[in-house]
């Protein structure tokens, strides 16, 4: 029997057959170390328990790229995963009763041919445009650039699920479980004089996943990005679910560099959270039927060293009654000042929504010394009602890091607070963290 773990360690030893032959290599490892606390449910009545977490965290990403080949041009090896393990009581969200687990996030090879026309990608990977985009598959892409700028691309494979689990949406975390997945996009650019990125750029997409040949998701979409002239930019995207033959997302943003310094963004999205579910998952029964958000921001750098932005949207939810909604709004004020290593600023925050909502003040800052660098960071929510019988939330975070050498640097982190659903809240973290990029030379 060919278990998961034999494919990934085979696939690994023929991509590092492939790495040796790059020309560039890309490596990075981070080490997590953390600590803290989490509640466990117990039975009704009694109050949760508190237990104390320690998990080690491994994440890995190695990718080669100008592989030498007789085929393909700009041959590019990717991995990407993690691992982690418990030291104490196992964390809740784990996904698997033991105290390791992990996972391969992305393990695929990509080549161009027909000098850079046609692009190939195989393994795992995640889809990039159009409906399907992030979608997490085992399978492969095929993207065709045409004359006259169209383009065309083709994807399918298997949905990945988590923990090399189940692939059933019963079983698995993925929201896009089951065992097929396929689509494509047909695109088209037209560019206009000027700037770089100035033109057209249209789409037209879809995307279907299918549980033994039982529906998951199933969606029709188009995308745009229009920059007529230089200073403004429209960009949108909408999502047709067939399947619940309805619009599950659209979204439409216009940025405006109105002057030196000062730019705008107006945006509309309405989506449906159910619909980004898979259509067999009991959780899209919990979720509400639309949700819609319109408004804007504004962002002006006052100086070389003081910028500001603050942003509004207003919020059309639905009501507790059938057919009625209830309107709420959200807003964000920012000031950062930065010079010399040094960074600083506040913000201020606000929700509304229905009967609830809270105000939030933050202020934050770092500061760096040479090789050192040090930065803290302390918020208060005020609730508009009682969580748990709280009117407040206040938490901080202290951290500091050192560049021990050209690719590695340790940064230790601390976090505590007071929340409606802790007395008293406490955690830390390690991190060792390691980048590096060589070009290697051939020796002729």
């Amino acid at each position: 029997m060919v278990t998961p773990s034999r494919c990934v360690a085979s696939a690994l030893l023929l991509a590092a057959s492939f790495v040796a032959r790059a020309d560039v290599i890309e490596a990075s490892s981070t080490t997590l170390i953390s600590a803290g606390q989490q509640l466990r449910g117990t039975e009704a009545g009694q109050l949760p328990e508190l237990v104390k977490v320690a998990t080690v965290y491994e994440l890995i990403r190695v990718s080669a790229r100008e592989v030498r080949n007789p085929l393909f041009q700009d041959l590019e090896i990717s991995f990407s995963g993690w691992g982690s393990g418990d030291l104490q009581d196992v964390r809740w969200d784990a996904g698997t009763t033991g105290k390791l687990t992990g996972d391969v996030t992305t393990l695929y090879v990509r080549g161009l041919l027909a000098r850079g026309q046609v692009q190939l990608r195989a393994g795992r990977e995640f889809v990039a445009a159009g409906a399907g985009r992030m979608l997490q598959l085992d399978g492969g892409d095929l993207l065709i650039r045409l004359p006259a700028g169209f383009s065309v691309s083709a994807f399918g494979g298997v949905p990945v699920s988590q923990r090399f689990s189940s692939r059933n949406t019963a079983s698995s975390w993925n929201p896009a479980g089951g065992d097929l997945a396929w689509g494509g996009r047909l695109g088209w650019t037209l560019a206009m004089p000027g700037v770089a990125g100035r033109g057209l750029d249209l789409g037209v997409s879809t995307v279907s996943v299918t549980n033994k040949s039982d529906p998951v998701r199933k969606d029709l979409g188009v995308d745009f990005r229009l920059q007529p002239i230089d200073m403004l930019t429209l960009v949108g995207n909408a999502t047709y679910s067939l399947y619940a033959e309805r619009v599950a997302e659209y979204n439409i943003t216009a940025l405006i560099t109105a002057r030196k310094g000062l730019t705008l963004n107006l945006d509309v999205r309405h989506y449906s959270p159910d619909l980004f579910l898979a259509a067999n998952s009991i959780l899209s029964v919990f979720t509400d039927t639309n949700r819609t958000e319109v408004g804007g921001g504004v962002r002006y750098q006052f100086t070389k060293t003081v910028n500001a932005g603050l942003d509004y949207h207003a919020l059309i939810e639905p009501g507790e009654a059938a057919g009625t909604t209830t309107t709420g709004g959200e807003a964000m004020g920012r000031v950062e000042w930065e010079s010399h290593g040094a960074v600083a600023g506040g913000e201020v925050g606000y929700l509304r929504t229905g009967d609830t909502g809270y105000t939030s003040l933050r202020g934050y800052g770092r500061k760096t010394f040479g090789m050192l660098f040090v930065a803290g960071d302390l918020m208060e929510v005020m609730f508009k009602q009682e969580v748990n019988g709280q009117k407040s939330s206040l938490t901080g975070s202290l951290s500091a890091g050192y560049q021990l050498a050209k690719a590695w640097s340790v940064v230790v982190a601390g976090r505590a607070g007071v929340t409606p659903y802790f007395e008293q809240q406490a955690d830390a973290m390690v991190k060792l963290v390691y980048n590096a990029v060589v070009r290697v030379r051939e020796v002729k």
